[in-house]
């Protein structure tokens, strides 16, 4: 314990900005079959149109390039969810994400990197921080919960209007999605209405994208 309490110390101290200049890793495998819309299989390019527009809102929202998210990851360290954690906190705290991220190989926590004095010298946001901090052993809530947070800033929408697409069964890679096709698609629909095609309508996310006049690709260049 000693030991990891003086890495935290260490890292901290030297982390004075973000940086994201070396790949860091996912546990994710990018390599997807199914690119294309395919209208006799409809559903087979959800998952590579879900993932590619959440890279790119990724990389937009913390202005680096998407290359540097895929190549995140395509590596074996770290899994998608530590990864967009480690982001968020990165730059909240005004620490490296390398730094974040060795802690986590040394054997530290999410919890102790938060509960660490160290990490409460400079940062933004400590309302945000501390929900986070109180859900942060829920790996799947504290992804929801920065997902939300980066939505809201992003596209500049409100909490209701996100927590009502939730509660239409929307993920926060959906939600994602939605909003992109609603500010970049052709025609224009609000983002329920979107929504509603996926969950009653039972349309596909290839098939929905289609409709507003992208291919599957295209979800995730339109924020390039």
């Amino acid at each position: 314990m000693k030991t990891l309490f003086c890495l935290f110390l260490v890292l901290f101290s030297s982390s004075m900005a973000v940086a994201v200049e070396t790949p860091q890793s996912a546990t994710n495998c990018h390599c997807f079959k199914n690119r294309l819309f395919d209208p006799q299989r409809k559903f087979s390019a959800d998952k590579y149109i879900l993932t590619t527009s959440f890279n790119s809102f990724i990389a937009a929202s913390f202005h680096i390039s998407k290359r540097q998210i895929v190549m995140m990851l395509m590596n074996d360290s770290v899994g998608s969810d530590d990864l967009l954690i480690g982001l968020y906190l990165a730059r909240a705290r005004q620490v490296e994400l390398e730094s974040l991220l060795a802690i986590l190989d040394n054997g530290g926590t999410w919890q102790q990197i938060l509960e660490s004095p160290s990490s409460h010298n400079k940062g933004i946001d400590e309302e945000v921080l501390k929900t986070i901090q109180s859900v942060i052993n829920d790996k799947a809530a504290t992804v929801d919960l920065i997902t939300d947070e980066l939505l809201k800033a992003f596209f500049g929408i409100t909490d209701s209007a996100i927590d009502a697409l939730r509660n239409a069964g929307g993920s926060g890679r959906e939600i994602t999605l939605v909003y992109l096709l609603e500010k970049y698609g052709n025609p224009e629909r609000p983002a329920a209405d979107i929504m509603t095609m996926h969950t009653r309508e039972k349309k596909s996310w290839g098939e929905i994208a289609h409709l507003f006049g992208l291919s599957a690709k295209d979800t995730g260049k339109v924020l390039l």
